[in-house]
C-alpha cells in the first residue's frame, strides 16, 4: 500500500507482522521520521473497532513527520493471522496483553512511549493502563468506551449467528446504526465509514471478538488510571456521546477532556494538533 498521503517524504514507512505469544499475528505499519527527535516519545496508536487506517489519514500525516508512529491493527480486523480462530481469544483481556506484547516487542527498553487509540482500542489501552505493566508516559483516546452493551435483541442473536450469515444480517446492523447510534444527517462521514468497515470485517473474527468483549466493563476492575491522560471527544458524535465521556473521567488520576465539533474533526489534522500540544506539555 502506498503511505505517501499519511506522511509524505517526511518519514519512511514499513509493513510487517508482529507475532504475538499465542501465535496471532498483527499488522503493524511502522512510520519512521526522516530525521527522528530523540527526545520525543514513540506513539503505538491502537485503533478501534475494525477501523481502516484510511480513516485517520490527515490525522496521521500530522503526526508521522514529527515522531515514529506504531499503528497496530488489532486481532478481529481482518489483515490479522489467527491460525486457529476458533481457539484464539478475542476478549479485553487478551486485547489488553497484545498492547503489552507490541509495546516490548517494538519499543526499546528505556524509550519512553505514548499509547493513543480509539473507541474499543481506546478501551483496551484504559484496561491495559490498570494492569501494572510497562506504562506509557501519557495517554491519548478518541471516544472511548468504558463498557459494551450490546442491544439485548442484538446480544442474545450472537451466539447463534454462524459467521457465514454476517452478510444477511449485515445490513441490519447498519440500519440499527443509522437509526439509533449515529446521527446519520449530522455525521454523514461517520457513518460512511462505519459501514464501509463492516463491508471489510472477517466475520468470524467479528463474532469472536463481539462475544469476547459484549460484558465487559471499567465498573468491573479495580484502581485508577494513574498516568496523565487526553480524552477527546465530539460534540455530534452520538456512537460515543459526550456524556458518557465525561462520566468516563471519573477512572482516571489525571485526565483533561477536550470536546471537539465531530467525529470527522476527532480523526483530522486538528485533533493530532492538540495531541501534539498535549504530549509536549507533558511529556
Amino acid at each position: 500500500m502506498d503511505y505517501s498521503d499519511y506522511t509524505g517524504s517526511k518519514s519512511s514507512v514499513s509493513e510487517y507482522m508482529h507475532t504475538l505469544s499465542d501465535g496471532v499475528r498483527l499488522h503493524i505499519i511502522d512510520f519512521i521520521p526522516a530525521v527522528p527527535v530523540k527526545k520525543r516519545p514513540v506513539i503505538v496508536f491502537i485503533a478501534g473497532w475494525i477501523s481502516l487506517i484510511s480513516g485517520w489519514k490527515e490525522f496521521l500525516a500530522e503526526l508521522t513527520p514529527h515522531y515514529r508512529v506504531i499503528y497496530a491493527e488489532t486481532r478481529e480486523k481482518n489483515s490479522s493471522d489467527v491460525p486457529e480462530i476458533k481457539s484464539a481469544s478475542f476478549d479485553m483481556q487478551r486485547m489488553k496483553d497484545d498492547i503489552g506484547e507490541v509495546t516490548s516487542g517494538l519499543v526499546a527498553q528505556g524509550t519512553g512511549f505514548v499509547l493513543a487509540g480509539s473507541s474499543l482500542g481506546a478501551s483496551a489501552i484504559m484496561e491495559y493502563c490498570r494492569s501494572g505493566g510497562r506504562m506509557p508516559l501519557c495517554t491519548v483516546l478518541v471516544g472511548p468506551n468504558a463498557e459494551f452493551r450490546f442491544p439485548r435483541f442484538l446480544g442474545s442473536l450472537i451466539p447463534f449467528i454462524h459467521p457465514s450469515l454476517y452478510f444477511a444480517a449485515k445490513p441490519v446492523v447498519k440500519w440499527y446504526l443509522r437509526n439509533f447510534r449515529v446521527n446519520s444527517e449530522a455525521e454523514k462521514e461517520q457513518i460512511e465509514k462505519y459501514e464501509l468497515t463492516l463491508d471489510l470485517a472477517d466475520p468470524y473474527k467479528l463474532k469472536k471478538n463481539a462475544l469476547g468483549i459484549k460484558n465487559w466493563s471499567m465498573a468491573q476492575g479495580d484502581g485508577k488510571i494513574g498516568v496523565p491522560s487526553l480524552i477527546l471527544g465530539a460534540t455530534t458524535d452520538s456512537l460515543h456521546s459526550t456524556e458518557h465521556l465525561k462520566s468516563i473521567l471519573s477512572y482516571f488520576d489525571n485526565p483533561q477532556y477536550v470536546e471537539l465539533a465531530s467525529n470527522r474533526e476527532t480523526h483530522s489534522a486538528k485533533a493530532a494538533q492538540v495531541m501534539i500540544e498535549y504530549i509536549e506539555r507533558i511529556t
